[in-house]
């Protein structure tokens, strides 16, 4: 794979509140892009992936608290990464033999 610049967009979460805490984040709706270097196209892949929700406060970052780097740490420990940014660049190595029309054959 190439050297492709990768980024993450955090779409939505949802929360709730259990019993020992509140506003526990326990899904997260992202997108993860990579751009062809070659003509510096984004390809991307959206999913949402459940977390884990905790039972006590160990570990537990309030909400108030969360940064984005936050999120997209859960995100990288819970998504097979390697395999997800092999799927990125096969879409790349698709689109780049991809021949577009450059109009209709009626007009």
């Amino acid at each position: 794979m190439e050297n492709l610049k990768y980024s993450w967009k955090i779409e939505n979460f949802l929360k709730k509140n259990t019993e020992n805490l509140e506003n526990v984040i326990y899904s997260i709706t992202w997108t993860r892009t990579a751009v062809d270097p070659t003509n510096n196209t984004p390809t991307s892949i959206c999913s949402t992936i459940p977390l884990e929700v905790p039972v006590n406060a160990e570990g537990f970052v309030p909400y108030e608290q969360l940064t984005e780097q936050n999120i997209i740490a859960w995100l990288e420990e819970n998504v097979e990464l390697e395999k997800l940014n092999t799927r990125l660049w096969g879409q790349i190595e698709h689109n780049r033999s991809v021949v577009h029309a450059p109009s209709f054959p009626w007009n």
